[in-house]
């Protein structure tokens, strides 16, 4: 046998080898099961679940989603885009109507997409439910019940309060039909403390608003709903955070409602 043919055999004997070998680790691989492929859920579990499948290797198995999941997330997180059907997504589902985006996702609240500028009224007027604050945040933290407290006793005075009028009467200029949940009377205007949440905030939330081509916060003070006396309330700049009170019916703030969610 000549040495071209030996070194041909050889060859071929490592190749059978290599397949023999390669094929017995081959049946050592341990096979998918039902949990390892996703299927992990009962048909119980899922509930209400409206897209599922059934693990083909037990048919007991299964995967499957919420509409909530398909849609859009159900919690808001920081910076989360708020639709009017109250779900939540870090990206806009064109399919769905924007309303707000979070910026307090421990007290469930989100800013609306518009804004505007108005006097905060009632120069000269002590709002007896509102306490007078001496730093804008130990007292009036909830903007809600501010709010409510300024225009009762704006009706019962017949005192108007523009900036309070304008939070309670928006509504979202994205929707074409009122919800309970969003409709005028639920927004309000916010607090300096849940003002000084939006402040920090402000990169996340100015990012979703750009997503749904909304107005972003800007650099210039905002009015709250926290009075200081009853010749100035409290408003925050929202370019550095920089809290201070101002004439209630001579200064134009920005106004911009926000909605518990």
């Amino acid at each position: 046998m000549n040495k071209k043919c030996k070194i041909w055999i050889g060859a071929m004997l490592f190749m059978t080898a290599f397949s023999v070998s390669t094929s017995r680790a081959q049946t050592c691989i341990q096979p998918p099961s039902c949990d390892t492929l996703g299927y992990t859920m009962t048909a119980d579990q899922c509930g209400d679940a409206v897209k599922f499948l059934k693990c083909p290797l037990d048919q007991s198995k299964m995967f499957c989603l919420t509409q909530e999941e398909i849609d859009g997330n159900a919690v808001g997180h920081v910076g989360d885009i708020l639709y009017s059907d109250k779900t939540f997504s870090t990206e806009l589902i064109k399919s769905k109507t924007p309303i707000g985006v979070v910026f307090d996702e421990a007290n469930h609240l989100a800013v609306s997409l518009d804004q505007t500028q108005l006097t905060w009224g009632g120069y000269g007027k002590d709002i007896p439910a509102l306490g007078n604050c001496s730093d804008g945040l130990t007292c009036s933290t909830n903007g809600k019940q501010n709010t409510e407290a300024i225009i009762n006793y704006g009706k019962a005075n017949s005192v108007s309060y523009p900036a309070a009028e304008y939070c309670v009467a928006y509504k979202p200029s994205t929707v074409y039909q009122d919800e309970t949940w969003y409709a005028a009377g639920a927004w309000f205007l916010p607090s300096v403390k849940e003002l000084n949440t939006l402040y920090a905030n402000k990169a996340a939330v100015n990012a979703a608003l750009t997503k749904v081509n909304a107005t972003t916060l800007g650099n210039e003070y905002y009015w709250s709903s926290t009075e200081s006396d009853a010749n100035y309330a409290w408003g925050l700049r929202m370019s550095d955070g920089d809290r201070g009170w101002d004439n209630k019916s001579n200064k134009h703030n920005y106004v911009r409602p926000v909605l518990a969610f």
